[in-house]
């Protein structure tokens, strides 16, 4: 049997000249963690978005009340020729 440099197919890869690799496989784990990382981002952004969404709308519901209560109460019940007369001028002055 001849001895050639050439390492055979039969040897384990620990027994290499060089020794083993020290330097860790996780190329494999490098598109799954952007990934990841992307979504976390994105799924944040949204929830941030859609909570400024929220807060806004609610600002404008409230206005939007006032606004009516302030209608409600200038028209009064209209029971009285002054409150008629009262709630039309309310109404020209839009």
């Amino acid at each position: 049997m001849s001895h050639f440099a050439v390492p055979s197919a039969n040897k384990p890869y620990r027994n290499h000249p060089t020794g083993p690799s020290l330097r860790p496989r996780n190329g494999r784990w490098y598109i799954p963690l952007v990934a990841a990382i992307g979504l976390g981002f994105g799924a944040y952004n949204y929830y941030v978005e859609a909570m400024s969404r929220r807060n806004l709308m609610a600002i404008e519901e409230e206005k939007r009340v006032a606004r009516n209560q302030q209608l409600m109460d200038a028209y009064g019940d209209k029971n009285s020729l002054d409150n008629v007369q009262h709630a039309l001028e309310t109404y020209k002055g839009q």
